[in-house]
């Protein structure tokens, strides 16, 4: 039982750090920026409250209750995110900037992050200063959170109950394991809090949506479905960014009969998202076209199914349409048929997830996969009249990326741009659009002689190729993810603030400059220390900082690069983060049973990083079997835990603070979370990133080398 706080340490942490990003992801509209300043908050607080704490005089006494105290201030946090639209004075939908979203970060994350780094601290103490086996129960119960909550809670209630269900079995776990300090009125407190926490999720989702009426909630492992009414129209929301309108003939007629226009006799039509709010009703229009609709999340079928009209449904159901529950490019990948038309029909690269169907190797495997004469098409939100600079470099990265692939690309202009790519030529004539329309029979309300005559006018569509196509585009790839940045400072665009000039600034700068300007700080760094006439504490903090850093981008590296070479399957995500979890606790258990902690055994731990960085480097170009990341992950974390038991049993002879090693590494953590998924991995690339990783970790390993020669320092 002395380790089971350990354990719960890990599992509370992890469980409520899954919970948090889902949520966050509904209120703030969860892309790369957002989500990193939710993972570095929580790793900066967690980092503060370990340092904070080994500074305080530590007591038994208030262990279980800080515990208690953790497991209510999380749901607090929640009530707080969710309600933050009425400090923010915005109304539901609304987007807000990365400003409130950095406070409220660092605001929600305090509560319950900062006092876990302490339970860090208090639980070594606990256990006489045996830090390296807090961490690896720690890892353990972190490992095991991953399973359980994102495999076994997360696909069956929502995010209130979900971590009401955790909270509540963690307050259990308290209440056993304190012997003589069960403190029952805590524990029965603890649980009515929680009930009823649980019970206000759905009230407070209404209060949430007014003015508007919440119908329908749902939580799937990919977000939060709601259904809202406005009156005659039902709209669909998951995790805050709308998905359909139901009727809204004009977004569902521009994103199919441009394309479907272009090959009226088309019979094979692939459609990826966006079929249940009326774009399968659009395309069964064509006489003898059979529709492969792929769907990611089941839920949105089910929810359609339960709300929208008697006509949506009956598309949904009509025998020539086919229905699949997959990644949209997992399913282009494994599929061999030729289609006439891929139309993809999915949000804007808004995040890396949904990026990959803007890069230019999916637009090589939609390619691939049309007949001849075939036409792939996806819309974007533009600007009828004006192209402003942010959205320039956003319309001409995916123009530039779209003609790297296919000889004829055209662009319907609008307050949505269509864009339209074919190996054979494409027809954007007005009148040769209406005459086809007429001899089809097609009964359009949005697309008429005026309509088209007015957007594809030749003024206006030679003003839009002139403006993005005037200069070299960057190219969007799956490993240089740079459309989802532009959108980024697009977004960030509409409010008052730094935020747009910052990301604009990061934007200008050469890619390499993001990494060497860094990376020589570091080395001057690392190099004043080394030079120091005495070895200090820094030598075994350094590796520390250097291991937290390294392994949270790799594994943003490895996240990013799975979703790419086998498609968003969410399982297989969460069992990844798993694996490296799991890799900590095997290395710390193997660096705990060494009698001992020497010198080279942190060099051979530098040593590991370097290969296996090398390693994925030189695999990513490939297409490595699944289970290479998984393996990967894994020896990632037996390094990390490894080096963790190592650098910490030395640094404890010097220095005896038991918070000092953890909170350096999860400060490290915060550095990499911060810099890597919202800046450096999209505008440098993940290759030139992983070089980057790879001459850090060697500076380290000549900084171990140089800094063991000097003597220690006085005790």
């Amino acid at each position: 039982m002395a380790y089971v706080p350990a354990i719960l340490l890990g599992f509370l942490a992890t469980a409520f750090q899954i919970f948090l990003m889902r949520e966050f992801s509904v209120h703030f509209h969860g892309n790369e920026l957002t989500f990193g300043f939710v993972l570095a908050s929580w790793l900066l607080w967690g980092g503060l409250g370990s340092l904070l704490a080994s500074r305080l005089k530590p007591s038994d006494r208030i262990l279980d209750r800080l515990y208690y105290a953790v497991i209510l201030l999380f749901p607090i946090s929640l009530v707080i995110l969710r309600f933050s639209r009425f400090a923010l004075g915005v109304l539901p939908g609304e987007l807000t900037g990365m400003g409130p979203a950095l406070l409220f970060s660092l605001g929600i994350s305090l509560l319950s992050s900062l006092p876990l780094g302490g339970l860090f601290v208090l639980n070594a103490w606990t256990l006489g200063g045996d830090v390296p086996s807090v961490y690896l129960f720690e890892s353990l119960g972190a490992a095991l959170a991953g399973i359980v909550v994102a495999l076994g809670v997360v696909p069956y209630v929502s995010n209130w109950k979900g971590a009401s269900f955790i909270a509540a079995a963690g307050a259990v776990a308290v209440f056993l394991t304190f012997g003589r300090r069960k403190r029952p009125a805590w524990f029965l407190a603890v649980l009515a809090g929680l009930a009823a926490f649980a019970f206000f999720d759905l009230p407070s989702q209404k209060t949430w949506w007014k003015p508007f009426e919440l119908i329908r909630s749902r939580d799937t492992p990919y977000g939060k479905l709601q259904l809202i009414r406005t009156g005659d129209q039902i709209s669909l929301y998951s995790s805050g960014l709308p998905v359909f309108s139901c009727p809204d003939s004009a977004s569902a007629e521009g994103a199919v009969h441009f394309a479907m226009l272009q090959n009226p006799e088309g019979k094979n039509i692939l459609l990826i998202g966006g079929g249940a709010g009326g774009g399968l009703g659009e395309v069964l229009k064509y006489q003898g076209a059979e529709v492969d609709y792929v769907e990611l999340d089941p839920g949105i079928i089910r929810l359609a199914e339960d709300a929208l009209p008697e006509k949506e449904r009956k598309d949904l159901g009509d025998e020539r349409v086919h229905i699949f529950f997959d990644d949209g490019r997992a399913f282009l990948l494994k599929s061999r048929k030729a289609y006439d038309a891929v139309i993809l029909n999915l949000p804007e690269p808004a995040t890396a997830q949904v990026n990959r169907f803007y890069t230019r190797e999916f637009f090589e495997l939609a390619k691939s996969r049309l007949s001849a004469g075939g036409v792939f098409s996806f819309t974007v939100p533009s600007s009828e009249n004006y192209i402003g600079p942010d959205l320039r470099e956003f319309l001409a990265s995916l123009y530039g990326t779209l003609r790297t692939v296919f000889p004829e690309v055209g662009i319907v202009p609008g307050d949505t741009n269509v864009f339209l790519a074919s190996t054979a030529g494409l027809t954007l004539d007005p009148k040769a659009l209406e005459k086809r329309i007429a001899g089809l029979g097609l009964k359009l309300t949005s697309i008429n002689a005026a309509l088209l005559s007015s957007r594809l006018s030749p003024l206006r569509t030679e003003y839009l190729l002139k403006t993005i196509g005037e200069r070299p585009a960057r190219i969007n790839r799956d490993l240089v993810p740079v459309s989802y940045y532009f959108y980024s400072v697009l977004w960030s665009s509409q409010f008052k603030g730094l935020e747009a000039s910052s990301l604009r600034t990061f934007a200008r700068l050469p890619a390499h400059w993001l990494l060497d300007g860094p990376l020589l700080v570091y080395a001057v760094f690392l190099l004043v220390l080394a030079l120091r006439r005495k070895r200090t504490a820094g030598t075994f903090l350094v590796p520390l900082g250097a291991m937290g850093f390294t392994t949270i981008v790799v594994e943003l590296v490895v996240v990013i690069a799975f979703q790419s070479l086998y498609g968003y399957v969410y399982g297989k995500i969460s069992l990844l983060l798993a694996a490296f979890m799991a890799g900590l606790a095997l290395g710390s258990w193997f660096g705990r049973k060494r009698p001992a902690a020497w010198r080279t055994d942190l060099l051979m731990a530098q040593t590991g990083f370097l290969l296996l960085i090398a390693l994925l480097r030189a695999v990513l170009g490939r297409r490595p079997p699944e289970s290479l990341l998984f393996l990967f992950l894994l020896a990632l974390g037996s390094l990390g835990g490894g080096l963790f038991v190592v650098s910490n049993r030395l640094l404890l002879k010097e220095n005896v603070n038991y918070g000092l090693g953890y909170g350096v590494d999860l400060l490290g953590s915060f550095l990499g979370a911060l810099a890597a998924s919202a800046i450096i991995i999209p505008l440098a690339g993940i290759v030139a990133l992983l070089d980057g990783l790879l001459i850090m970790n060697l500076f380290g390993l000549l900084f171990v080398i140089i800094s063991w020669k000097r003597p220690a320092s006085p005790a």
